[in-house]
């Protein structure tokens, strides 16, 4: 069906045969004032050659009773540290933005040359405009929504609805100053490791931020570097989740026995970008209450949706999930045919994965 103009000239009006002529065309440019900046922090370098990014985490080693004399016998022993841990980051995912402009039929929609041009520079424009706001929103939804599976790092805390924030504060001193201990509790491995506050980053729920804010902050967070911590790095809310499971399935469930979802019992959102229902979804989007989604019959994989999840506070790390990019290349040719000029920007990057040999720690409000 061909589209029709969202808008008529005007009939003059003294002569109706004539129609008003446009004053002027502008084409906004000012779309995205403030990016998601949390995946720039993380980024880590990438590159043409190879396609792994190996890290060795080693543990503590062992003291033992001397012997004096009785030590010379044992002068050949061997002393071999046990095998290190290794985990490889891969680059294994590469993505596309296409555009397809042209400098004859478009034309015949502007007034002048300088508002044809600025609208498709804006449009040019919006290609890398849109692959920040494809890294910032992955990156951002990984980070609210992965949890260790290690039970030290992943704490609750109970809240009342009274002196929540000072009940939060003190949850967190607690935290830091066990993180400063000797302690094999904050990352994956169970090695021996100690960490000191300035390395010790927050990300914050902005849910929890904006509701400590109300209260005293400086009282509340004074205590043991805290008040350096609050605001440190604050996601929105919706980025805070977790995944789809079985219990979230069935009769009077956030997804139905048929596959439909009921967003009174919860907010489903996107855990990547892609297209469903004929409706576009970025991370972090809220997918529509039409349709069916997760482990239907033409439906969407639980890998795909996430949960929202109030409850979660804040993330603890020491060292960001690194962001390792492959290469960003923008390429484009001329058509002769149908006078257009396609344009391409293709980027790789790895599949996301936090550090195991680092804390990843997340804080929530303990069930009621």
């Amino acid at each position: 069906m061909a589209l029709q103009a969202a808008f008529t000239l005007n009939p003059n009006e003294i002569f109706a045969s004539i129609a008003n002529m446009i004053i002027s065309q502008e084409v906004f440019a000012d779309n995205l004032s403030k990016h998601q900046t949390l995946v720039d922090k993380a980024r880590v370098d990438g590159g043409l050659y190879g396609d792994k990014k190996l890290y060795y985490a080693t543990d503590v080693l062992k003291s033992y009773a001397w012997g004096a004399d009785s030590e010379a016998t044992n002068l050949l022993a061997l002393d071999r540290p046990a095998d290190p841990e290794v985990q490889d980051i891969t680059l294994d995912i590469f993505r596309q933005i296409r555009l397809t402009v042209d400098n004859y039929l478009s034309k015949r929609a502007w007034s002048n040359e300088g508002a044809f041009s600025s609208f498709n520079s804006v449009m040019l424009g919006w290609m890398r405009e849109t692959k920040r706001v494809y890294d910032g929103t992955l990156y951002n939804v990984f980070i609210g929504t992965t949890q260790s599976a290690k039970a030290k790092q992943n704490i609750s805390v109970t809240l009342t609805g009274t002196n929540d924030a000072q009940v939060i504060a003190e949850k967190l001193a607690n935290l830091l100053v066990e993180m400063g201990d000797y302690s094999r509790d904050f990352n994956d491995y169970e090695f021996l490791r100690s960490y000191s506050e300035d390395e010790i980053k927050f990300i914050w729920n902005s849910k929890y931020v904006n509701e400590i804010k109300k209260i005293d902050l400086p009282t509340i967070f004074h205590k043991d570097g805290l008040v350096d911590k609050f605001e440190e790095e604050v996601l929105p809310a919706r980025y805070f989740g977790r995944a789809v499971e079985d219990s979230d399935i069935g009769e009077g469930k956030v997804i139905g026995a048929d596959g439909a979802y009921d967003a009174t019992k919860g907010t489903l959102r996107a855990t990547k970008e892609f297209d469903y229902n004929n409706v576009h979804y970025f991370p972090g989007d809220a997918l529509a209450t039409s349709g069916t989604y997760v482990a239907v019959v033409g439906g969407l994989e639980a890998s795909q949706v996430y949960l929202e999840d109030a409850d979660v506070i804040c993330k603890v790390v020491v060292k960001l999930p690194p962001y390792m990019s492959a290469f960003e290349v923008g390429t484009s040719f001329f058509n002769p045919r149908s006078l257009t000029e396609n344009h391409y920007l293709t980027f790789g990057h790895n599949t996301l994965e936090y550090l195991k040999n680092y804390p990843f720690i997340t804080v929530k409000k303990a069930s009621n």
